[in-house]
């Protein structure tokens, strides 16, 4: 049983005014849940429908293993509780992850400069963790990152990743990094900048890019080239495949 108290708590952690409050985020859905389980000591707790704990007993398990508390709720609940319009039968808490200091020794970081779509912005990180750039940064007016939808298509990535929110992309350039801008009219290309040196790639919003005051202060402006036909690529796929060219193995 979940009081209706409880759930009135865990449905504010969808607002951002809510989670700080509360100093929780919402994980949902059995991927995600399960990579928060696996990689990270911040679940707090989970709920899910009967149906979902017979079927996936292996979580169940899990949670008993690592003292993580899990309570049944009904179809009902659990709609009520969920941030989707199909309930996937699990949803979980997790605490807020420690942040250490901005590392300015790090040899990359990810800048993402007004990303304010959720769903690009939980692809991009996913796309961080998957290429080891662990460090990202955004500007102010970017999405929130640990909104449920972001962590949803992040599926587990922030566990892997050190998130900063309104960070001023001037601390790069103070700290004598190579800034790299993505820019659809960029006269040059990723491949030939020197991967020795410590870079930061910044990504701009999805409708205006980087505003043309950064651009002008920029080391480089780089495009993708095109090889075949379209307008142009999705932010986070135009990310990733940036995002390979300057990955540390």
């Amino acid at each position: 049983m979940i009081s209706h108290n409880r759930i009135k708590q865990i449905k504010s952690l969808k607002t951002n005014k809510g989670r700080k409050k509360e100093q929780l985020f919402i994980i949902e859905g059995s991927r995600c849940v399960q990579s928060y389980i696996n990689n990270s000591n911040l679940v707090k707790e989970i709920f899910m429908t009967e149906y979902f704990s017979t079927a996936n007993g292996k979580i169940l398990k899990e949670c008993n293993k690592k003292n993580i508390v899990y309570t049944i709720v009904s179809d009902r609940d659990m709609k009520n509780l969920s941030d989707t319009k199909t309930a996937s039968g699990i949803i979980g808490t997790c605490m807020f992850k420690p942040l250490p200091s901005l590392d300015y020794d790090s040899k990359r970081w990810l800048y993402l400069y007004e990303i304010s779509d959720p769903g690009n912005l939980g692809a991009l990180l996913r796309s961080a963790a998957w290429f080891n750039i662990k460090n990202v940064a955004l500007s102010k007016s970017s999405a929130d990152p640990l909104s449920p939808k972001v962590v949803r298509s992040a599926v587990g990535a922030h566990t892997y990743l050190n998130i900063y929110q309104d960070i001023d992309y001037q601390t790069y350039f103070n700290n004598e990094y190579f800034i790299i801008g993505a820019d659809q009219n960029g006269t040059d290309q990723i491949e030939n900048s020197d991967h020795n040196k410590k870079i930061v790639l910044v990504l701009g919003s999805e409708s205006s890019g980087i505003d043309t005051s950064i651009k002008n202060k920029m080391n480089k402006l780089i495009s993708i080239e095109k090889l075949g036909h379209g307008e142009s690529l999705n932010l986070a796929i135009a990310g990733s495949i940036l995002m390979k060219n300057i990955a540390i193995k």
